[in-house]
């Protein structure tokens, strides 16, 4: 809602419930925790202009550049809109309401100034409306709204009675949040009763009370033994006085007389009960699941997820959808009116992908993308990817080369094709790495330690062309060897019946769906994957102990990543272990 005449007579301010809110607010831990979730979730998320569909809803991004930069336009830049969403977010879930300024040409840069207030930062004072601003992100003090050039927006949420009113679900909770509050104030006034005094010891003055140097006579007498004795305690816990009784006599009937009065009540006994029963009401009644509140519970990480992306939508996305209309009405349709667009068509939305922390997301999306159901771009932000992640046009060309080697070697031939992968025909119809220009450094040693490869011995001359146009010639067969290996793998971290949430998925790429592992666990499941090995490279002049140990440490590390197997990381393997592998005589060989 922007100013018009009816903001002249509206009454700011809060009501008398959103004052009580706000002051539970500030005492009340697990309110605050609540709302500052709220608030956090808001911040998180990406605002931006979608195309509206023929039902009214929001679509696709917006393609056309001029209206897509629209979303710069609200509520600052950077880190400014994360903290104005923030604020939004909060005072939306304490008090049902905010309000969004916009001062015209009030930044440094000359453009409009946003940030976001509560009820409390708007005074009407004869007619002149008269914010406070945030002492951060602004120059702080006083601003007199100017009616046609800045903008005020109110973001609230409606209440079923009255839309006008706004509304919260810490309105229903205040009664519970004041038994908290009571609970604990009676802890404090119990705490403070101990803490005080330790009671009173009624005692009849016929006692015989013990007797001594430096011992008043009667009670003062024992209470002096008993400062004394507690003392020694204090100071030596092994010291044996502390541990002999202190001996009075008295007769039969003065025995029973002895009291001891104390200044608290067994009600302290039931406290925490009372205000753990409270906390759980409270759960209960926010807008949020009770488990965010009081701990995921009994839940684990095949459905932890689900708490989450079910708040989203019920929870978070309402609130989002709120802001969303608040500033396409106010800001966005107007702007797009000056522009001679048709606002119709234009709607503000959000993009929730960094609050989804399913952990199968990403590989739900590789799927639908391999089947063809989602974009390249849908699927990089599935896994909250940008633009700036994109391949390049030369890097899509030689992955699609290296994955087509495994199923044909014979693109190995085409001169074109080694061009593209950085190689040389050789001359046996293999190829072989380009030269280096000349003074190029030898390989990076440490580089190959680091990947878990011992260190070979540098090859010079015409040694380099035989090396690597045998890692040329392995990559095909050892690229069969760890896919076999990764589906080995994957079959054995998730069952059949896991793996039915995941239809499409290769079995060499199951380990994804898993997740991250131990190396002891990856060993395990690694068991046998290299039995047929030794019989499929006898005839390759390679040594086959440090071949199967450089595939199986390839495997090591995708599986403790819980990275699928990329068969150009492979093939780079190869390549820089290829002086190492080579062995002078077949394997096998007498």
């Amino acid at each position: 809602m922007t100013l018009n005449v009816g903001w002249k007579t509206w009454r700011y301010g809060d009501d008398a419930w959103q004052q009580e809110a706000w002051r539970m607010y500030d005492i009340i831990g697990e309110l605050r925790k609540y709302c500052n979730w709220i608030g956090s979730a808001v911040s998180r998320c990406r605002l931006y202009v979608a195309e509206v569909d023929d039902n009214g809803e929001a679509a696709n991004e917006a393609e056309d550049p001029d209206i897509a930069a629209l979303a710069a336009g609200p509520l600052g830049r950077g880190p400014a809109k994360d903290e104005a969403l923030r604020l939004i977010g909060v005072n939306l879930a304490v008090a049902g309401e905010a309000f969004i300024v916009a001062e015209a040409d009030g930044a440094e840069d000359g453009d409009d100034l946003w940030y976001v207030i509560s009820g409390s930062e708007i005074s009407n004072t004869g007619g002149s409306i008269r914010i406070i601003r945030p002492a951060v992100g602004t120059d702080g003090g006083e601003f007199d709204f100017q009616e046609g050039e800045d903008l005020l927006i109110r973001c609230w949420t409606p209440h079923p009675r009255r839309t006008m009113w706004a509304d919260s679900s810490v309105r229903s909770a205040i009664p519970v949040l004041r038994k908290i509050e009571a609970t604990m104030k009676r802890s404090f006034a119990e705490l403070d009763s101990r803490l005080t005094g330790a009671g009173v010891l009624l005692l009849p003055s016929n006692i015989d009370f013990p007797k001594g140097d430096g011992i008043p006579p009667g009670v003062d007498g024992v209470a002096k033994v008993f400062a004394n004795t507690a003392a020694i305690s204090i100071e030596d816990r092994s010291s044996a006085e502390a541990m002999v009784p202190i001996i009075m006599t008295a007769d039969p009937e003065a025995i029973d007389k002895i009291k001891y009065l104390t200044f608290w009540s067994d009600v302290s006994e039931t406290l925490q009960p009372m205000e753990d029963a409270a906390i759980r009401r409270l759960a209960v009644q926010l807008d949020l699941p009770p488990e965010v509140l009081m701990g995921i519970g009994g839940t684990n990480h095949w459905n932890a997820w689900a708490v989450e992306e079910s708040t989203i939508k019920i929870f978070i996305e309402p609130v989002l959808s709120r802001i969303a209309d608040a500033l396409t009405n106010h800001y966005l349709n107007p702007t797009l009116e000056k522009m001679g667009v048709d606002p119709d068509k234009y709607t503000y939305a959000f993009d929730t992908a960094a609050l989804a922390v399913r952990p199968n997301r990403t590989q739900d999306a590789l799927a639908f993308n391999e089947k063809g159901l989602i974009s390249d771009d849908s699927t990089r932000r599935a896994g909250d990817y940008g633009d700036e992640d994109k391949p390049t046009p030369e890097e899509q060309v030689r992955k699609q080369l290296l994955s087509g080697i495994a199923a044909n070697p014979q693109i190995l031939d085409s001169p074109r094709a080694l061009e593209i992968l950085g190689l040389k025909p050789s001359g046996f119809g293999i190829g072989t790495p380009a030269a280096e220009p000349a003074g190029a450094p030898p390989p990076d040693v440490a580089e190959v330690e680091s990947r878990g490869l011992p260190q070979s011995e540098p090859q010079n001359g015409a040694a380099d062309a035989p090396a690597n146009a045998m890692a040329a010639s392995l990559f095909p067969l050892c690229n069969f060897a760890v896919m076999r290996a990764m589906g080995l793998a994957g079959s054995r971290l998730v069952s059949h019946r896991e793996r039915d949430r995941y239809p499409g998925t290769a079995k060499h790429l199951l380990n994804m769906c898993y997740g991250e592992t131990t190396r002891s666990k990856a060993s395990e499941v690694l068991r046998g994957a290299w039995d047929n090995l030794p019989e499929a490279v006898n005839d390759l002049e390679v040594e086959f102990d440090r071949l199967q140990s450089l595939l199986d440490d390839f495997c090591v590390r995708l599986l403790i990543d819980g990275s699928g197997h990329d068969p150009s990381l492979l093939f780079d393997e190869l390549s820089r272990a290829s002086g190492y592998l080579r062995s002078p005589r077949r394997v096998g060989a007498t």
